[in-house]
C-alpha cells in the first residue's frame, strides 16, 4: 500500500516538473517568435489598407446594382406604405392639436 502511495507521489512530481518545463519552453518560444508575429500583423494591416479602396469600389457598385432591383421590388409596396404614412401624419397632428373647447 505505501509503495502505491509513493508511486503516485513520483507520478505527480514527474507530472508536475514536466509541466513546468513545458511552461518555460512555451515562454521562450513565445519570446522568441512573437516579433514575427508582429510583422506579420504589420504586413496583414499593410495589406488591408491597400486593398480598401478596391473593397469600397466594389461595396458602391453592389449598392449601385442591387439598389436598382430592390427599387423595382418596392415600387408595389409604394401605395401602403404611403397610406400608413398618410395615416400617421394624420395621427400625429391629431396628437398635437390643441384641444378646442
Amino acid at each position: 500500500m505505501l509503495e502505491l502511495f509513493i508511486l503516485g507521489v513520483l507520478v505527480l512530481a514527474g507530472l508536475t516538473l514536466f509541466g513546468i518545463l513545458w511552461a518555460v519552453v512555451s515562454l521562450v518560444c513565445w519570446l522568441i517568435f512573437l516579433p514575427f508575429k508582429l510583422l506579420g500583423l504589420a504586413f496583414k494591416g499593410a495589406a488591408f489598407l491597400l486593398a480598401l479602396p478596391f473593397m469600397l469600389l466594389v461595396g458602391l457598385l453592389a449598392v449601385l446594382l442591387f439598389g436598382a432591383g430592390l427599387i423595382a421590388f418596392s415600387l408595389p409596396a409604394l401605395p401602403f406604405v404611403l397610406l400608413v404614412l398618410g395615416a400617421w401624419w394624420l395621427v400625429r397632428r391629431a396628437r398635437t392639436a390643441p384641444a378646442s373647447s
